[in-house]
């Protein structure tokens, strides 16, 4: 039967990917970042962001700086003691994966009961109830961004020039209001998550094949195998050769 529990994850370099089948699972960044993947939608974990992670949704993940997370593994239809209430809500909350953004408040909050929770970890349960509530409390943010078709856009032409009007348009929106959305959803620019998206993918391609790094390099968009190197080395902290031979 699926427990609550509420712990600190320390994430490595590796790439991984698991389902929790009775499980959902909130991640809130703390230290260092978390890549994470799950069906077309997904990015960065840091401090003030939460990943949202429905039972047997898939999920890759890894840290490219070994960064950790507050985890809080909870049953969706389990409800913690003062929240007997909400059960709606929470139901809501769990209805899909998503990456949101969290208030200052709750990134207070979650700093606040990872230093607890690590020096008293008999409080877990509370910090928990208390944890969740927070986000109970204020409606699901909802995405202005069609994540899973954006996503899928920059897939199919990953190997070509795309710039912000092009992205924005597959979105329905202009420059400007593609350029906000991205900076309050994403936590950067439409060009700095375009560059994510192509660095995820080589790294997938290093990872579990054989294409040459040259290949690669055209595959994810650059138009040389030197500053594909170079972007590589300055995102993920070691180069794509370093990477393959460390398979």
């Amino acid at each position: 039967m699926p427990t609550t529990r509420l712990d600190i994850h320390h994430y490595s370099s590796a790439s991984d990917a698991h389902a929790h089948e009775q499980q959902a699972q909130l991640v809130f960044g703390l230290h260092g970042t978390l890549e994470l993947e799950f069906k077309n939608d997904g990015g960065t974990v840091q401090a003030g962001r939460v990943a949202i992670i429905v039972p047997s949704d898939r999920h890759a993940f890894f840290s490219p700086d070994q960064g950790n997370c507050l985890v809080l593994d909870i049953d969706p239809d389990a409800l913690l003691p003062g929240l007997e209430g909400q059960r709606e809500q929470q139901l809501r909350l769990f209805d899909r994966s998503s990456l949101q953004p969290l208030n200052p408040a709750q990134t207070q909050l979650i700093s606040s009961l990872a230093g607890l929770i690590s020096t008293q970890p008999w409080l877990a349960d509370n910090s928990a109830a208390l944890l969740l509530g927070s986000l109970l409390g204020q409606p699901t943010v909802q995405r202005r961004l069609p994540l899973a078709r954006l996503n899928a856009f920059i897939e199919a032409r990953m190997d070509r020039p795309l710039g912000v009007e092009d992205l924005a348009k597959e979105c329905g929106l202009s420059a400007s209001r593609f350029n906000h959305w991205c900076r309050l959803e994403l936590g950067c620019s439409p060009l700095e998550y375009l560059r994510q998206r192509r660095l995820q993918r080589a790294r997938q391609l290093l990872e579990h094949g054989n294409l040459p790094v040259g290949e690669i390099a055209a595959r994810c968009g650059y138009s040389s195998q030197s500053a594909f190197s170079q972007a590589f080395n300055r995102h993920w902290k070691l180069s794509p050769s370093r990477l393959r031979s460390d398979r």
